[in-house]
């Protein structure tokens, strides 16, 4: 008997019909298997935030912006929250208060605007110009603010 002939050797009627293309595609890390994925049009978090909430830095930035009505030297003034804080910061500051003082100067260093470097400059050096004529021109202006800055220190005295 040939071993071909053999049950155990026949050819099964599923691997008959299973191509390559036909098979469930490889399931492991990032590929569920397919009754588990997600329908399309569906989220996976069904329960997750809902739309409209808002998210922690809104509510911060609402009331920080948030109006309220004082009285500052018997008149009625409208002042935002931020505002009121910073000025509880400068009253305990000047009471001698240390961590109001600190807390003050981290938010001057933050948002005051850093005063610019008198002594910088930038020098513009147009691109069809040689190094040699570059510098030529550089000396020219330092000779001619020279004379202006000799001009000026003479007329003063």
């Amino acid at each position: 008997m040939d071993p071909i002939d053999k049950e155990e050797y026949a050819p099964d009627a599923s691997s008959e019909t299973s191509s390559p293309a036909m098979r469930d595609p490889p399931v492991g890390y990032g590929n569920p298997p397919m009754q588990r994925r997600f329908k399309s049009g569906q989220s996976g978090n069904q329960r997750g935030r809902p739309r409209g909430s808002k998210n922690w830095k809104t509510v911060v930035r609402e009331i920080a912006n948030e109006m309220h009505v004082v009285i500052e030297d018997g008149c009625q003034r409208r002042r935002s929250t931020l505002e009121l804080m910073l000025i509880a910061l400068r009253n305990g500051m000047a009471e001698g208060n240390v961590r109001a003082f600190r807390a003050y100067r981290k938010y001057l260093e933050k948002y005051d605007p850093r005063p610019t470097n008198p002594k910088g400059g930038y020098l513009v050096v147009p691109a069809v110009m040689t190094e040699e004529e570059a510098r030529a021109e550089g000396e020219k202006l330092n000779a001619e603010a020279c004379a202006r800055r000799a001009a000026q220190s003479q007329k003063e005295s």
